[in-house]
């Protein structure tokens, strides 16, 4: 203490402080108000009350140099996606179709002018391109519309979870039967004709075919599948080819095309979009307001209120909005051409690696930049986080929700390391991992 000073006095204490106030016997304790710490006490609420740090500033970003795993969700997003995202959040945040105030209209603007770019972009009618939370959304929708009372289904053997588990779900409850079509060669890609015979000897309903495998890479002929099995249906999931490979529904001959926002569209995630063709249509999975026919309590028939309850993720939506116009800018067969020569290093890098083993790869048939390998003797997760820790590359390890393809492929348990460049990896990324793995490895 400096010398010369008068003791500073404590404060009288406040009458009844320190009682529990009986008002607050339901509040849980950490959200009731407290005093400063007794004299003497460790305040164990001390870190509670510290001002808390600027989002954003309390970490350093991801370098994103070696991201490989754009199978899994496209990063970075599309330039201008974070901007639209953000300047809807802050200015442009109306609920579209609730009110004639000008940020309802600028809502419903933004809305409807995102729909129309996405329906030109993947071939369908606007009033029957739709927005949801997601591909798998969608997916369960369709199959719960169509396969509700039971029935018949094929798929290929390469179907993501999002269709199997639906799919097992309404095995269990309806008694729906699953007819599954292997591919003959290793790649596990069924053809129209297997399609077609499976589809008239089951006497199925439906069909369902990935458009390319989220294991693979491998590009199904969707198109092709559709035109043999007509006039049964087919519903394609999108989610690995939506943005990086064209598809026109219109001239497809493919009833229901699903697909996320967040991948190949390189947009927001949040956000899935099923296009129905004319003709083909689902129940409502789900009911509530739409902002329109308001008087009812009835879902309205006309596309797309029927099946668009609810208030859309327009941020979301909005940063679609500027993915869309930027693949529009760099035009699909750049993108192509760029996605192309990206696989094709990267087969070829993985190829000349002694002990790694490429699995279910036809490098001259359509596919993905997605390559998946294993290296027998190795723990795949352990070499994941080697790949990562040591030289900054991530890739996926497991069975990516797709045990249905690995059983497939025979790496069912263990699955695969999958490295899956994106429009935005740098040749040299591919590189690294080639060096990368020939060091772990040796």
């Amino acid at each position: 203490m400096l010398r010369g000073l008068p003791r500073a006095r404590r404060p009288a204490r406040a009458r009844g402080a320190g009682r529990r106030d009986p008002r607050l016997r339901n509040v849980p304790e950490l959200l009731r108000p407290r005093g400063p710490p007794r004299r003497g006490t460790r305040d164990r609420h001390a870190r509670d009350r510290r001002p808390a740090r600027r989002s954003g500033h309390h970490r350093p970003p991801v370098n994103l140099s070696g991201y490989l795993d754009n199978a899994a969700t496209a990063c970075p997003k599309a330039p201008g996606v974070a901007e639209a995202v953000a300047s809807c959040l802050a200015s442009n945040c109306g609920n579209p179709g609730r009110g004639a105030h000008r940020a309802a209209i600028e809502a419903a603007r933004i809305r409807e002018q995102v729909r129309t770019a996405a329906a030109r972009r993947l071939g369908g009618d606007p009033e029957r391109t739709l927005f949801g939370p997601g591909a798998t959304y969608w997916i369960n929708a369709v199959l719960a519309s169509r396969l509700g009372d039971g029935g018949t289904v094929a798929v290929s053997a390469l179907e993501h979870n999002a269709v199997m588990r639906p799919l097992r779900r309404l095995q269990q409850t309806r008694g729906v039967e699953i007819v599954v079509v292997e591919g003959a060669d290793g790649t596990g890609v069924p053809g129209a004709d297997e399609f077609a015979d499976a589809v008239r000897s089951s006497g199925a309903r439906l069909a369902v075919a990935t458009h390319a495998s989220n294991v693979t890479g491998a590009v199904l002929p969707v198109e092709r599948i559709a035109q043999a099995i007509a006039p049964v249906p087919l519903l394609v999931d999108g989610a690995q080819t939506a943005g990086a490979i064209p598809f026109d529904l219109a001239s497809s001959g493919v009833a229901a095309f699903a697909c996320s926002a967040h991948k190949g569209l390189l947009a927001p995630p949040g956000l899935g979009l099923l296009l129905l063709a004319p003709g083909f249509d689902i129940d409502p999975p789900v009911l509530g307001g739409t902002g329109s026919r308001s008087d009812s309590e009835q879902m309205p028939d006309h596309l797309p209120d029927r099946l668009e309850p609810g208030t859309p993720n327009l941020p979301a939506i909005a940063g679609l909005g500027a993915a869309l116009a930027f693949l529009e800018r760099e035009g699909a067969d750049t993108l192509g051409d760029r996605l192309g020569r990206l696989g094709a290093r990267l087969l070829d890098g993985l190829a000349g690696l002694p002990g790694v083993e490429l699995v279910g790869v036809d490098p001259d048939a359509p596919r993905t930049p997605t390559v998946s390998f294993r290296v027998p003797g190795r723990d795949l997760g352990e070499l994941a986080r080697a790949l990562d820790r040591r030289h900054g590359l991530m890739l996926r390890a497991g069975l990516h929700c797709a045990p249905a393809a690995h059983r497939r492929l025979g790496t069912f348990p263990d699955g695969t390391l999958r490295a899956s460049p994106g429009p935005f990896t740098e040749e040299a990324a591919i590189d690294r991992l080639v060096d990368a793995l020939r060091e772990e490895l040796s």
